[in-house]
């Protein structure tokens, strides 16, 4: 599908090295991947053009910790989701706006239905499924960019599930249950649209706004599967992959591109080093948000989820080959106030050892030294003592303070990974759809920022920071200085343990 991979990641690589023509090139190619990824997943939000500069200042600065070139398509629209994820979590933290803001929030002379529709010249049954992506609920709008472009041929399966920070057979039922909802869209825009319009459907809509909403979703299709007049639209649907197939990406605007180009040269360094350091083992999943973080088959890792968060399945240039990673990065926007340190919890300080003299006092030929006591044994540290022990020696060495246990997110860290292992899945959403912000409020703890990372079939904590530090999503969670607390659940299974860490930093 992407025919030149091997001029790709030489450019990227030359980008790494410093070369400013080769990162402007990298900007210029991939600048209408982010804009489809974002502009869709945001819908008509004003905050689009923000978002996708924003990403590309981030992939940008982060550019020389990426291991290897060859996944740089995957890593970027991980971190564009990432940043839609952190968007809308900086959002939700922040208090309501009046009436007199709200207008900001959306625009629609911007509305990204119609941008496709107009800059693609999409018309008859395309139009329709454009138009029918708006009747889907507002949960399935990172889904719906990324399958629209692997769909198209822009995405691979393996990039939409490493975005999504989960695994891939989630993802297929995700997929799977998003179409469905995208075809029962076309069937009611197929009917709002018909001329003369249907009796009965008339009949059913004289206090509906306009607006698309899942109650009124419902209803009409109801009415449509119901109904004589409308049911046959159903007959005449063409296969949605087949309308969309071979799409070309919507090109962005040119003040976009100009934004992005003086936003990228302003915020990055004229040289970058590239790393030289081996791909990590172990699997890993990326979700931040977070994930955008990327996931699957074998690693997790949660994007802010900031929200981010994509999954890295068996075989990813950068999930490596023995166990799994996931990393998810929560949603708070970097305050511009210097953040208080809250005061640490108590813990128990330990006994001072008593002083002992420079020189031991000389002792008479006929005095018999008392026999020494026996020194106490030192009992091992926890599994999550030495990891978070090894995250501060990283965390010291990247200028940040040390993490401190909190027994309220290792809580919620050991809650999540002993049902990760009791109901036989790996990711940050539970099966019932709850997300680690959710797990870490429910523990008690207020957070203005949080993030989690995942790992499985890794036995050893110094292996467990091996896979997280990889120079993507997982280390940057590790290494964000806004985190000021941190808790690790660990529980058994076949391939080792699954670990859960949670970083978080207080209200």
């Amino acid at each position: 599908m992407h025919a030149d991979e091997a001029g790709a990641a030489a450019l990227v690589a030359a980008a790494q090295a410093g070369d400013e023509d080769a990162r402007e090139r990298l900007i210029a190619a991939h600048l209408p991947l982010v804009y489809n990824v974002v502009g869709r997943a945001m819908g008509g939000d004003a905050d689009v053009d923000d978002v996708v500069q924003e990403t590309m200042v981030r992939v940008i600065g982060s550019l020389a910790g990426l291991r290897d070139p060859s996944s740089f398509r995957s890593w970027l629209v991980a971190i564009a989701m990432n940043e839609v994820r952190r968007r809308w979590a900086a959002r939700q933290l922040a208090p309501l706006a009046g009436l007199d803001t709200m207008e900001q929030l959306s625009d629609p002379a911007g509305d990204f239905v119609d941008v496709t529709i107009l800059r693609l010249g999409l018309s008859g049954q395309r139009r329709e499924v454009a138009e029918a992506t708006r009747w889907l609920d507002e949960r399935e709008r990172d889904l719906l960019s990324l399958w629209w472009l692997e769909t198209a041929g822009e995405l691979t399966r393996a990039e939409l599930v490493e975005a999504l920070g989960i695994p891939a057979q989630h993802a297929a039922v995700r997929v799977q249950r998003m179409k469905e909802q995208l075809e029962v869209g076309r069937l009611v825009v197929r009917a709002l649209d018909t001329a003369p319009p249907c009796p009965g459907l008339s009949a059913l809509t004289p206090g509906w706004d306009g607006r698309p909403a899942a109650l009124w979703r419902k209803r009409i299709a109801r009415h449509a599967r119901a109904c004589a007049v409308c049911s046959g639209h159903r007959r005449e649907l063409l296969p949605v992959e087949g309308l969309l197939a071979g799409l070309v990406l919507v090109l962005p605007p040119q003040h976009l591109a100009a934004h992005t180009f003086s936003s990228v040269s302003a915020s990055v360094p004229a040289s970058v080093s590239a790393s030289a350091s081996a791909p990590p083992s172990g699997r890993r999943l990326l979700r931040g948000g977070r994930r955008p973080a990327q996931l699957v088959g074998g690693v997790v890792a949660a994007v802010a989820v900031l929200g981010a968060v994509s999954v890295l399945p068996s075989g990813h240039p950068a999930a490596g080959a023995g166990g799994t990673a996931l990393a998810v990065v929560t949603p708070a926007e970097p305050s511009t106030e210097p953040t208080p340190t809250p005061t640490p919890m108590p813990t128990p300080s330990p006994t001072p050892s008593p002083s002992l003299p420079s020189a031991p006092p000389s002792t008479p030929a006929a005095t018999v030294a008392p026999a020494p006591s026996p020194t106490p044994s030192v009992a091992p540290k926890s599994l999550e003592r030495q990891l978070v022990d090894l995250i501060n020696a990283q965390r010291t060495k990247a200028g940040c303070a040390q993490l401190r246990i909190d027994p309220r997110l290792h809580a919620a860290a050991q809650g999540h990974s002993a049902d990760m292992v009791a109901n036989h899945y790996f990711d940050h959403a539970d099966p019932q759809g709850g997300q680690p912000d959710a797990r870490i409020t429910a523990a008690g703890y207020q957070w203005s920022a949080w993030g989690e990372n995942l790992d499985q079939d890794t036995k050893s904590p110094a292996k467990v920071l091996s896979d997280w530090m990889d120079g993507a999503i997982h280390q940057q969670n590790l290494l964000d200085c806004r985190y000021t607390d941190t808790g690790v659940g660990t529980a058994p299974d076949s391939g080792g343990l699954v670990w859960t860490l949670d970083l978080a930093a207080p209200l």
